[in-house]
C-alpha cells in the first residue's frame, strides 16, 4: 500500500474537506453520541484524533491532552480559544463514546473513494484479503475480552483488505471468536451483505481458506487447493 501513495501528498485542510461538517453532526445526532458531552462533542473528538495520529509518532491520552490544547489545533477546527481538556476527560469520554459513529464517518469517506474508480478499474480490487490481530492490555482496561492471562486481556481485530484501503474491518471481545474458523468467516458474511452483487474472492492468509462470492447463498467455507490460492503462486 505503502508503494502506492509514497508520493501523494495532502494537507490537513485538504482531508477535512473530504469530509462535511453537516455529515459529522448529522452522524452525532443520529447517534446521539453528544447527548452527556460538554466540550468534547463528537466532532471534535474525530479532529481530535484524526489531527493526532497525524502529529503524533505514538498516539497517547497525553499526547491527545496536549494536541487539544494546542492553539494551532484550536484555530484549524475553529474551536474557542479559552477551550481545555484534561487526560482524564478524554480517557473518559473515550470510554463512553459509539464506535459506530468514527466507523460510519469512515465508510462515507470509503464511498466516495470507491466512486473515482471506474467498473473496469474495480475489478483489480475484488480479491480481499482477510486477517486478524490480536491486542492485549491490562485487565483492568477492558470490560470484556476473548481471553485472560498474566494480568491482561486480549481483543482481536479482524481486517478486510482491498489492496487500497481496509473495506471492512470488526473488533471481537466475546470468547467464542478467539478462533478463527468463527471470527474471519464472521466479516466475510458481514462484507457480503454489504455488496449486492459482489464478485469478490476472500483470501483467508493464515490458512490458505477462501470463499468465493460466485453463490451469494452459500454460507459454508470450503478448502481451496494450494495451486488455485492467489496467494501461493510460485
Amino acid at each position: 500500500m505503502m508503494r502506492l501513495f509514497k508520493d501523494h501528498r495532502m494537507s490537513v485542510s485538504q482531508l477535512l474537506a473530504l469530509i462535511p461538517e453537516q455529515y459529522l453532526e448529522q452522524l452525532a445526532l443520529q447517534n446521539r453520541v453528544d447527548r452527556y458531552a460538554k466540550v468534547l462533542h463528537g466532532r471534535k473528538m474525530f479532529y481530535l484524533l484524526l489531527y493526532g495520529m497525524l502529529e503524533n509518532e505514538r498516539l497517547s491520552q497525553r499526547s491527545l491532552e496536549d494536541t487539544f490544547n494546542d492553539p494551532l489545533f484550536k484555530q484549524l477546527f475553529h474551536l474557542e480559544a479559552g477551550e481545555s481538556v484534561r487526560r482524564s476527560s478524554i480517557s473518559e469520554r473515550l470510554s463512553q463514546i459509539d464506535a459506530h459513529y468514527f466507523s460510519q464517518i469512515y465508510e462515507c469517506i470509503y464511498e466516495q473513494y470507491a466512486r473515482l474508480y471506474s467498473a473496469r478499474e474495480r475489478q483489480k480490487h475484488l480479491l480481499i484479503r482477510v486477517d486478524s490481530t490480536l491486542v492485549s492490555d491490562t485487565a483492568g482496561k477492558l470490560q470484556s475480552s476473548i481471553g485472560h492471562t498474566s494480568g491482561k486481556k486480549a481483543v482481536k481485530y479482524t481486517m478486510a483488505f482491498d489492496r487500497v484501503l481496509p473495506c471492512s474491518a470488526q473488533a471481537f471481545s466475546g470468547r467464542s471468536y478467539n478462533s478463527e474458523a468463527v471470527a474471519l468467516p464472521h466479516l466475510v458474511w458481514q462484507h457480503v451483505r454489504q455488496e449486492a452483487g459482489h464478485q469478490n474472492l476472500y483470501v483467508l492468509v493464515r490458512t490458505c481458506m477462501c470463499w468465493t462470492g460466485a453463490c451469494n447463498r452459500a454460507k459454508a467455507w470450503r478448502p481451496l487447493p494450494r495451486s488455485r490460492c492467489p496467494l501461493s503462486a510460485g
